[in-house]
């Protein structure tokens, strides 16, 4: 059975023999934390959308709209908390 060593996201970024920075290392996104920005950011696009299709379909009834309006508030909190988060914390956290 194959041992693997532990994957510290302190430790810095891996280098080519050239000493370049991989690709996947330019902005900081680790392997595990790209992911969850990019959740972030379709939560706040999926709010729009709904915006949007609310703002376009006014005749909906009030249950449907409360509902969409619960799904904005919910994907826009979760989307700007690991936003901030990211941003505060940056790539290690």
């Amino acid at each position: 059975m194959r041992s693997f060593k532990a994957l510290d996201y302190r430790e810095a970024p891996p280098r080519s023999r050239k000493g370049l920075v991989p690709a996947q290392h330019l902005l900081g996104f680790g392997r595990l934390r790209f992911p969850f920005t990019f959740m972030g950011v379709m939560a706040l696009g999926i709010g729009v959308w709904v915006v949007v299709y609310l703002a376009g379909h006014r005749g909906l009834d009030p249950a449907a709209q409360a509902i969409a309006g619960a799904t904005v508030l919910i994907s826009w909190s979760f989307g700007l908390y690991v936003l901030v988060r990211r941003v505060r914390r940056g790539p290690q956290h």
